[in-house]
C-alpha cells in the first residue's frame, strides 16, 4: 500500500524517536501518550530509543529498535544516537517519523525548547563544548525536518529569532494533557482533599509543583512567602524536597502520583519559572479548575487569559505579591471544556500530528 492510500485509510506505519524512555518528565509522558494512543487506533507503531528503564511498560504491539550506546561517554551520546538513528531509518520505510529530541533523520521534530533560547534567557554568554554540540544538533534537527513543532508561541519566536527557522516551517502544537485524570470532577470534594493532605483550615493555599530544577523559581518563591508571613496564605510544595526554610507558611507534602487531588485542594497554582518552554503543570491545573499565576517566561502563558489566571510581566517582587493576593481573592470561572477549546487533549494532539504528516 503506498503512502497516500495508507494515510487515506488512516493506518500509519509511524516511528517515534526519543533518546531514552524513563518513567518521568514531560517529554516521556508525551511519548507514552503517543505509544498508547496510536497503538489503540491500530497503527503500526515503532519506537526508536537508546535505552528503556526496567519499570517502563510499553504496549505489546509496539516494535522496538534500540541504538546501542554502550561504552559511549555520556556527554556525546546524543551525537552517536543521531548517527545510529540514520542507520535504522535507512533500513526501514515509515509513513511518518516523529522525533522528540535533537535528531535529524525524521519528518517532524518536536521542539520542547531551544538551547540558545535557554542560554539567552539565563544570560549565559559562554558556550562550552556540550552547549555548542547541543546548538549544532538543534540546527541539524530544524534544517533536516520537514516541519518543526514548537511547544508554544514563545518557542516559535525563539526558533525564528535565534535559530533562523522559516515561519512557514513551524507549527505550534501544545503538549497534550490527560483529561481523564485532569478535570473538574473532584472540585466538589475540595474539603476532603484539603484534609487528606493537611492543608490549612484558615488560610488560602497556593500550590507549587516542582522537580527541583533551578529554573522553576524556587528561591524567588520562598523570598515572596517570607513577605507574606502575616497574611492568611500558605504555600504547598509538591515534588522534590524543598530548599531548607523555617518559614511557617510553607508546607512540603512530598512527591505525589495524584497531583490532580492537590490541584482540587488548592486555591491557586503559582509557577514563577525563570524559563520554561511550555509548563504542562499550568494546563493541568486549569483543566482541574484551578486558577494560575505564571511568569512571562512560561510558554503556557499563551493559554492563560484574564478569566483563568494572571501572567506577571516581570520578576518584580511587588508585582508578584500583588498577583498572588489577587488570584486568591478573585472569583474565577474556568470552562469545563478548557482542554477541548485549546486543543490540549491527547486525541486532538495525536490526530494533529497525523494531519501534519499527511500535509507533507
Amino acid at each position: 500500500m503506498n503512502r497516500v492510500s495508507t494515510y487515506y485509510f488512516r493506518t500509519v506505519r509511524i516511528a517515534l524517536i526519543h533518546y531514552r524512555l524513563l518513567r518521568k518528565g514531560g517529554l516521556e509522558t508525551r511519548l507514552f501518550n503517543y505509544l498508547n494512543y496510536y497503538s489503540s487506533k491500530g497503527h503500526e507503531v515503532h519506537l526508536i530509543v537508546s535505552k528503556i528503564d526496567a519499570d517502563v511498560v510499553i504496549p505489546s504491539s509496539v516494535q522496538i529498535h534500540q541504538v546501542n550506546l554502550k561504552g559511549v561517554p555520556k556527554p556525546i551520546r546524543m551525537w552517536f544516537f543521531n548517527k545510529g538513528l540514520k542507520s535504522i531509518m535507512d533500513k526501514n520505510s515509515f509513513d511518518l517519523s516523529v522525533s522528540l529530541g535533537r535528531t535529524s533523520h525524521q519528518n517532524l521534530v518536536m521542539c520542547p525548547g531551544t538551547h540558545l533560547g535557554y542560554m539567552k534567557a539565563l544570560n549565559f554568554r559562554f558556550q562550552g563544548p556540550i552547549d555548542r554540540m547541543n546548538v549544532y544538533l538543534d540546527k541539524l534537527a530544524y534544517r533536516d525536518s520537514k516541519l518543526v513543532l514548537a511547544a508554544s508561541e514563545q518557542i516559535k519566536d525563539e526558533l525564528m529569532h535565534y535559530a533562523h527557522v522559516s515561519e512557514s516551517k513551524i507549527r505550534v502544537l501544545y503538549p497534550p494533557t490527560d483529561v481523564n485524570r485532569f478535570n473538574q470532577s473532584g472540585i466538589k470534594r475540595k474539603g476532603d482533599w484539603r484534609a487528606k493532605y493537611g492543608f490549612s483550615k484558615t488560610k488560602k493555599s497556593l500550590l507549587f509543583v516542582t522537580t527541583g530544577n533551578h529554573l522553576k523559581g524556587y528561591d524567588f518563591l520562598l523570598n515572596l512567602m517570607a513577605k507574606l508571613v502575616d497574611e492568611p496564605i500558605e504555600l504547598i510544595i509538591a515534588g522534590v524536597k524543598p530548599i531548607h526554610t523555617e518559614l511557617k507558611n510553607v508546607k512540603y507534602v512530598g512527591y505525589s502520583e495524584n497531583v490532580n487531588e492537590l490541584m482540587w485542594a488548592a486555591d491557586a497554582l503559582v509557577h514563577p519559572a525563570k524559563y520554561e518552554a511550555y509548563a504542562q503543570v499550568v494546563s493541568e491545573a486549569l483543566l482541574c479548575g484551578l486558577p494560575v499565576v505564571v511568569s512571562h517566561m512560561v510558554g503556557a502563558k499563551s493559554v492563560v487569559s484574564e478569566d483563568v489566571g494572571i501572567v506577571v510581566s516581570s520578576f518584580n517582587e511587588d508585582l508578584w505579591l500583588s498577583a498572588m493576593k489577587e488570584v486568591l481573592n478573585q472569583t474565577w470561572f474556568i470552562d469545563v471544556n478548557f482542554a477541548q477549546r485549546h486543543e490540549l487533549t491527547v486525541e486532538q494532539h495525536c490526530e494533529r500530528i497525523l494531519e501534519l504528516g499527511r500535509s507533507i
